[in-house]
């Protein structure tokens, strides 16, 4: 080989040698910068989700995660809610382009689970009790005895109070049980008893402070305390109505009947729990009905949105709400409506012997069984979940499932008070119809039907699903008829 072309040959290397050094120096840069490296290629770990709310969170969420590790790159992707498990197992099963985990309503657990696409959480720490997450919420999860998600954030129905009108309504109440006993101290026999007018007074004086003087007092524990509040109240001038809600709606409107039924059990999974025609839910819709006498409500016209509307405009004392409503009264708060203060806590019962239960649905994040990266899918789960939530309400208008969560708006903590103590939507692919279904008998009893026939015809409707065949059921009998008129002299 010539003398020129050694030169040339160890020039070109020189020269190839160079180039690669600055082209790893700049990759090197870029790395620092995000960006990712030829030589640290790091593996894609895909999260699915629907609702746009999430995008900005989880996308924000995932930039810290990829910054704070050089392993896994999370890369979330918003799908069509459009057939979405439909998609995920098209994905999942031809190995094309699927999520290693994804966001999903608690209700498709048993049909992910069936298709392979939930594998079970490995995580005992923070679910072998209830300070991480409540009792509801690890219910919602579990599906044949496994935690098969990871609680995300919830929905679910609370009752909505104006706190001042309420101050008001408890004022008015104390004033005419302390004119009552008044009356009564300073005439007949109880005027005899006592030895002096002086002493009379005083006995009173004393009632009059024993009784309740604030709203928190005389926050409602049944719907009866709520129409018994009404007959003492002076309504003034823009209050139209003691207690509205969206009768049509069965998220409004399922727990009144919720402690009476039960539906796949705590875990909403098991086909031989299904008890939904009993006598305590014939009576329950009984007292349901008899509503109609003493709130106005048009289960046409009354809906969730114009009832909301009306309670921010101080037309209502009382509403049954969904978590949004504290973002809603909250804009129109600043806007210069909605100026009164209000509160929220977990729904009444009926009466002090039929108690009720509030619905809940858990959206949470699922792993994929499908996915060949379980394990690293989980510990982002988790480093999310567990250190990354501070100002997920905020960013997106959701609750989430966490005890230790603290909300900017002091309003939610009621709302979570709710979901610890409701029963999650069912898991069984076979009760899919059911709240439809459910729905349409609350909406049928409301404006007539009677109570009896209406369940055993809901029933029957629910086990021709769950068998393919129509069954007769045989009636059951009526139980006591609890007369509303009757409890309101009454005492709790």
């Amino acid at each position: 080989m010539s003398l020129r072309t050694r030169v040339f040959s160890a020039l070109l290397v020189l020269s190839l040698l160079a180039a690669l050094i600055v082209f790893a120096g700049s990759a090197s840069d870029l790395s620092g910068q995000g960006g990712e490296s030829l030589f640290s290629r790091r593996e894609t770990i895909n999260l699915w989700y629907s609702d746009d709310a999430l995008t900005d969170y989880l996308t924000q969420v995932a930039v810290e995660y990829n910054d704070a590790q050089q392993k896994y790159r999370i890369e979330p992707k918003q799908i069509s809610e459009i057939e979405y498990l439909e998609t995920i197992s098209r994905a999942s099963v031809e190995n094309k382009d699927f999520p290693d985990l994804y966001v999903l309503t608690n209700n498709l657990l048993e049909k992910a689970a069936a298709a392979g696409l939930a594998a079970s959480v490995q995580d005992e720490q923070h679910f072998s009790d209830y300070n991480t997450f409540p009792e509801s919420a690890i219910h919602a999860v579990t599906y044949r005895g496994k935690v098969v998600a990871y609680p995300f954030y919830y929905e679910t129905s609370a009752l909505l109070y104006n706190r001042d009108l309420l101050q008001q309504m408890a004022e008015q109440a104390a004033q005419k049980e302390a004119d009552l006993r008044n009356a009564e101290a300073l005439s007949g026999d109880a005027a005899s008893s006592a030895s002096t007018e002086e002493e009379a007074a005083a006995a009173v004086t004393e009632l009059e402070q024993a009784a309740p003087v604030t709203a928190e007092d005389a926050v409602p524990q049944t719907v009866l305390d709520i129409i018994r509040l009404a007959d003492s109240y002076d309504a003034p001038a823009g209050v139209e109505a003691i207690f509205k809600w969206d009768v049509s709606d069965i998220f409004y409107n399922y727990y009144f009947v919720g402690n009476a039924m039960d539906v796949g059990g705590p875990d909403g999974d098991d086909p031989e729990r299904l008890d939904i025609y009993n006598a305590d839910a014939i009576q329950s819709l009984q007292v349901y009905q008899q509503l109609g006498q003493f709130f106005s409500i048009d289960s046409k016209t009354d809906h969730y949105e114009t009832v909301i509307e009306d309670f921010a405009d101080g037309k209502n004392v009382f509403t049954v709400a969904t978590t949004d409503a504290a973002a809603y009264l909250a804009k129109k708060g600043a806007e210069g409506r909605a100026s009164f203060d209000y509160g929220v806590t977990k729904l009444p019962d009926m009466a002090p012997d039929l108690q009720t239960k509030a619905m809940n649905v858990t959206d949470c994040i699922v792993i994929n069984g499908y996915s060949r990266n379980q394990e690293a899918a989980g510990r982002f789960a988790e480093y999310m979940l567990y250190g990354h939530l501070d100002d997920f309400y905020d960013r997106t208008g959701k609750a989430p499932a966490i005890s230790w969560y603290q909300y900017s708006d002091p309003h939610m903590n009621g709302f979570f008070e709710a979901y610890t103590d409701s029963v999650p939507i069912t898991k069984m692919r076979e009760a899919s119809n059911f709240w439809m279904f459910l729905e349409n008998t609350l909406s049928r009893v409301w404006n007539g039907a009677d109570p009896n026939e209406a369940l055993r015809s809901l029933y029957a409707q629910t086990m021709l699903q769950f068998t393919g065949k129509e069954i007769d059921i045989p009636k059951i009998e009526d139980p006591p008829y609890l007369d509303i008129s009757s409890q309101l002299g009454e005492s709790n």
